[in-house]
């Protein structure tokens, strides 16, 4: 039986030959990789694994130095053991050991594929492929911060398509404790479903609301941005789409860097609702192509993943928000209770929907609008 190495960009006679068992243990690392992924971008923070991921994912300097993963580990979960920077013999005995953090962070990287060190790091670390060893430069600064952003788009069968994302600036301890609070806040008000706006419901509107209020105040630094273009004459819906999550991004990384809100340098991760994974990848990965050529002085590219919706609060709050600008634009003078609801969200994002241009019909010509902050 056999696999295609890449099952996007590759054709059947590049396959190699997997024997039963082999594809069994592909495919238990791809579910724990996914798991692990959709756990890290949520804040569902669960054990040892899952927290070396956190500082991973949140911190170059740990994914190149397993003294750097240490400390910064120590720093966020066992600093009532860590108290200062000097570390005692007794402490010493009482912290998470650096050879199983260095043991976990390697699992991560080596067969997850995910976190990845800088060439010149893995190169060191002997897991670098061999035909990128000779271009393996190690030029990124020490401790960048990163842009995680959450995307969705709406009405591609409407008048107006639209793309809206949030901006995360950094996940740390907070991000685990409100990921915590509001799971502990549904379980109380005993709802089971997820927040997505087409799915509101009169019944729902006041958890709807209460849900949304509560996860501002638990990210009070998130940002909002958007951009719109209207869909007459667009024929390939997807490549609009493409097009305009691009013109987002790099639009979106510039108003961060020139207002000084998140100056470059910086990893860009990316994080979408997981809908089609082969479609989704591919989508990802054209975007991915298109900001590497762009060659952006001082951002550097990480995760661009598709990821589930359940559990994932920053993934149902940037539903909510494109839902309610696709509900206001299609529907300006709507009195319903999804109409009441879309007012409310662009209330608490202090959004005039009238500031959108409804007669563009031109991608590169397509404004950012930015509620950074509200």
């Amino acid at each position: 039986m056999s696999i295609p190495e890449n099952p996007i960009n590759s054709s059947n006679k590049d396959s190699i030959e997997f024997t039963e068992e082999q594809i069994e243990k592909i495919k238990l690392i791809e579910a724990e990789k996914t798991e692990l992924l959709n756990k890290v971008v949520s804040g569902n923070i669960e054990n040892i694994k899952d927290r070396v991921a956190l500082i991973l994912n949140n911190s170059n300097d740990a994914r190149n130095s397993d003294i750097e993963l240490a400390w910064s580990y120590w720093q966020t979960f066992e600093d009532n053991i860590l108290q200062g920077s000097t570390i005692s013999k007794e402490q010493m005995y009482s912290l998470t050991r650096i050879s199983s953090l260095t043991r976990i962070r390697a699992k991560i990287q080596n067969e997850y594929k995910l976190f990845q060190a800088d060439d010149e790091i893995k190169r060191h670390r002997g897991v670098l492929e061999e035909d990128k060893k000779q271009d393996a430069i190690s030029d990124k600064p020490a401790g960048m911060g990163m842009y995680s952003v959450y995307i969705d788009e709406t009405g591609k069968t409407q008048a107006y398509l639209s793309v809206g994302s949030l901006w995360v600036l950094s996940y740390n301890y907070s991000t685990i404790l409100s990921h915590k609070e509001l799971t502990n806040w549904k379980k109380f008000k005993e709802i089971t479903y997820e927040f997505h706006f087409a799915e509101l419901s009169k019944n729902k509107l006041d958890d709807y609301k209460e849900f949304f209020t509560l996860f501002l105040s638990k990210h009070p630094d998130v940002g909002f941005k958007l951009i719109v273009i209207n869909n007459m004459g667009i024929k390939g819906k997807g490549t609009a789409i493409t097009d305009l999550t691009y013109h987002l991004l790099t639009k979106g990384v510039e108003h961060e860097n020139s207002t000084g809100r998140a100056p470059l340098p910086r990893y860009l991760q990316v994080w979408i609702d997981e809908e089609e994974k082969g479609s989704d990848q591919l989508k990802l990965e054209n975007i991915k192509e298109r900001l590497t050529s762009q060659k952006i002085q001082g951002l550097y590219l990480g995760q661009f993943s598709a990821v589930a919706s359940e559990g994932n609060f920053f993934i149902q709050a940037i539903d909510i928000f494109t839902g309610a600008i696709n509900r206001k634009l299609h529907n300006p003078n709507g009195g319903n209770y999804k109409d009441e609801f879309a007012d409310f969200v662009l209330s608490c994002l202090k959004f005039n929907i009238s500031n959108i241009d409804t007669e563009n019909n031109t991608i590169d010509r397509s404004k950012v609008f930015n509620l950074s902050d509200f």
